[in-house]
């Protein structure tokens, strides 16, 4: 090697090195003010149901008695595109379940043996978003020995 080719190579490894140094300095960056954002972000939060409207209607014949819950309606304040599981309950036995979309159902026990005394049925409407659930609206009627209707 000639004295030439190592003035290259001491030449380039000079200026690597310098490289090598200069690059982070020309790569600090530093902040003069602080500003805050226009977006933020936040949570979906499923919820149940609120400001439910429909009615309910108690039968009882001799030997069977039956139940209908129509509801007509109500408040869902979560994320959209929820499907709603509408549940018909016979005291702690369900009788009837429903799955859609609509915000309206009519829930019917059709007839069932009587007991001859009061019996409990339960209606409640859940939110479902993909694997999600929300909490429960639950209305609870006691239906006597005699028909009667009223409001959810």
């Amino acid at each position: 090697m000639t004295w030439i080719d190592h003035g290259r190579r001491a030449a380039s490894v000079v200026l690597v090195v310098l490289a090598l140094v200069a690059a982070p300095v020309v790569a600090q960056a530093t902040f003069a003010a602080s500003s805050s954002g226009g977006l933020s972000a936040g949570t979906a939060q499923l919820v149940a149901p609120t400001a439910v409207t429909g009615t309910y209607r108690c039968a009882v014949g001799f030997s069977t008695e039956s139940f209908q819950a129509s509801v007509t309606g109500f408040t869902d304040t979560g994320p959209a595109g929820a499907t709603y599981r509408y549940t018909l309950a016979r005291g702690t036995t369900t009788a009837k379940t429903l799955t859609s979309t609509a915000r309206t159902a009519t829930l019917d026990s059709g007839n069932v043996t009587s007991d001859n005394t009061t019996t409990r049925w339960t209606v409640t409407i859940q939110a479902t978003l993909g694997l999600w659930t929300g909490p429960l609206y639950t209305r609870t009627v006691t239906c006597g020995t005699q028909n009667s209707s009223g409001s959810l």
